[in-house]
């Protein structure tokens, strides 16, 4: 039994509300942000926190950081950087989902260990968003993986998490501390982790990809279809069928022979909506284009006609979309509709004059006046009037551009607005630099240095006040802003120096070995209920003088507790997995079946890892 002695009102009262937060978490009666904001009322009617206190994790670290990321991230988002390493990352990964996983949690867990593992997850989380819409493949597929790795990874160099960046001095504050063989202890260096964070990202790497299939939850995303747009369109305009590429053999008497000549050739069900000659792929092609040997061709209209066509001009129908997958997927392109208003200085002009592929990168391909429809060369020969509409395929940047213009009034609006700004990504890269040279080599707290590249992506004009307000995550915030209370409530009751003290001594009579194990399992128990910083302020120092009376070496029990206390798989308690959470639409069950293998291994790899480092 244990002894309930020093046990005071408040200690239990921080214990019941604990076990109430807990509870709450496991059965997701209410949001977790809404469970966040609870806690900071609670403390505050029962007096467990002073006033000065009840909301300090507003101006915590943590919280500040976890902003100062999130517009780093987003500047780097709307420079178009991360679009560009998602799009490298698609490249090398194509449409299979364990290359692409594997590839995240190699970024993500690398990131980590310079920017922590929430900065890592904030940066990544766009290149999810636009791999999902590329490929179809579900957000909970990816995010978990590359927060674990994330949070692996951050153990790679002393700067990576906030318990290895406090172990210095927590260490510096016992005084006249010495190593196993009697010599004064030298500081850790930056790097002296990293065998240890090595083995953890290759470990959990190698976890999701041999047990991904059975960890994940199950998922019933599909993979974007534009199934009802098509069927729009071909009961609209009479336009339809399937997007097919063509290949064009140097043996086809259509070599080298302009596109306005193909359009010629075609039956009026077929469009031809992309043209790749050598590297350049153009989406819409210009008329004027000359399709070579090689060149590959893109075009909208029912199979069996386009087998047709191909037979007879000699050319290759493919049995998949390989040049113009991503200019054809429908997160990047397709098909929409603009009216002409009665104030459209266009009224009055032939369409055929208007050049929309070049001056407004849209391909029509349809005009509907009242009944009638116009294809082909119908539409060349009309002059517009107020209340047409055209029927087009475009890229959706283009078609963005065009909802700007008084001429046109776009009717199609459920589309992605992704868009970038031109020239910035150099100067977002340089800030994103900076803020991490600061992080590795300044003596500037943490927030300040990611701060610094924050205000930088603000003034050099990346992005504007009001889209650095709305790229912070604000549930996240709250959330983590009302567990950090919670952990100082533990901390100041005294409740967990009483929990520590009633379970130390049951273990200083058995193997060093399994003293060790204890500490690393009670540092990743109370790290579920307690901030990793708060479990690594109070446990750093007792198991310390738990060496020292041993005989064991306190640098490597220091080092083990602030390792296990970052060891945080089983709940969304985590920065990081807390940021994942509602993107991933993941439940409290989720992270439990992910996380006790990753828990289990976790501590393993740092059991042996320690004892390589101090051996």
């Amino acid at each position: 039994m244990f002894n309930l002695a020093g046990l005071t009102p408040d200690m239990f009262l921080v214990f019941s509300i604990i076990l109430f937060v807990m509870i709450l978490f496991l059965s997701e009666i209410v949001r977790v942000d809404v469970v966040a904001f609870l806690i900071i009322v609670v403390l505050g009617l029962t007096k467990l926190l002073p006033n000065e206190l009840l909301f300090s994790g507003f101006s915590s670290e943590a919280v500040i950081s976890l902003i100062g990321i999130m517009i780093i991230g987003h500047g780097l988002e709307r420079s178009g950087v991360m679009a560009r390493i998602a799009t490298y990352i698609l490249r090398m990964g194509g449409m299979r989902e364990k290359r692409i996983r594997l590839l995240l949690m190699c970024a993500g867990g690398t990131l980590s260990g310079i920017l922590r593992s929430v900065g890592s997850v904030a940066l990544f989380m766009p290149v999810v968003t636009r791999i999902r819409r590329t490929t179809g493949i579900a957000k909970s597929n990816l995010l978990m993986p590359l927060s674990f790795c994330a949070i692996l990874g951050s153990t790679l160099t002393m700067v990576g998490t906030g318990p290895l960046i406090l172990l210095n001095g927590l260490l510096e504050n016992v005084g006249g501390l010495r190593d196993a063989a009697g010599h004064p202890a030298e500081p850790f260096k930056l790097f002296t982790v990293l065998p240890i964070g090595l083995a953890l990202l290759v470990s959990g790497i190698l976890y999701f990809l041999l047990f991904s299939r059975w960890i994940l939850p199950k998922s019933t995303y599909r993979p974007i279809s534009t199934g009802g747009v098509m069927g729009y369109f071909k009961r609209t305009y009479q336009i339809g069928g399937e997007f097919c590429e063509l290949k064009v053999p140097h043996s086809s008497p259509l070599v080298n022979t302009p596109l306005v000549q193909w359009e010629g050739l075609l039956d009026s069900n077929i469009v031809i909506i992309g043209i790749k000659v050598g590297h350049r792929v153009q989406v819409p092609p210009l008329r004027l284009t000359e399709i070579t040997g090689n060149a590959s061709v893109a075009c909208l209209g029912p199979k069996d006609k386009i087998e047709a066509f191909a037979q007879k001009y000699g050319l290759k129908l493919s049995p998949f979309l390989t040049n113009f997958r991503e200019s054809l997927n429908p997160a990047v392109a397709g098909l929409c509709e603009a009216v002409v208003p009665p104030s459209s200085s266009l009224v009055g002009r032939d369409l055929s004059n208007l050049h929309m592929r070049r001056n407004f990168d849209v391909q029509a391909l349809a005009l509907l006046r009242g009944k009638k429809i116009k294809r082909g060369q119908e539409m060349s020969e009309i002059t517009l009037r107020p209340g047409d509409t055209i029927g087009m395929f475009c890229e959706w940047a283009a078609l963005s551009e065009l909802e700007k213009n008084p001429d046109f009034v776009v009717v199609t609006t459920d589309f992605p607005r992704e868009q970038f700004v031109e020239g910035k990504v150099g100067l977002s890269l340089s800030f994103f630099i900076l803020a991490i040279l600061l992080v590795m080599f300044s003596d500037l707290p943490l927030p300040i240095s990611l701060l610094v590249g924050a205000l930088g992506m603000i003034f050099s004009g990346v992005i504007t006040v009001d889209e650095a307000y709305s790229s912070v995550s604000w549930k996240t915030v709250f959330l983590l802003a009302g567990l950090i209370p919670l952990g100082v409530a533990v901390q100041t009751t005294g409740a967990a120096d009483w929990l520590i003290k009633l379970v130390l001594p049951k273990i200083q009579f058995i193997p060093i070995i399994l003293v060790e194990l204890g500490l690393a399992l009670i540092a990743t128990l109370l790290s579920m209920v307690i901030s990793n910083i708060g479990v690594t302020v109070i446990m750093v120092p007792l198991g310390v003088q738990m060496a020292i009376q041993l005989g064991a070496d306190p640098r490597l029990f220091a080092m083990l507790i602030a390792l296990s206390a970052s060891n945080a798989f089983l709940f969304p308690t985590h920065q990081a997995n807390a940021l994942i959470a509602g993107p991933g639409r993941y439940h409290i069950k989720d992270f439990l079946r992910a996380g006790i293998g990753m828990t289990l291994i976790y501590i393993f790899v740092v059991m042996m890892g320690v004892h390589y480092i101090f051996s």
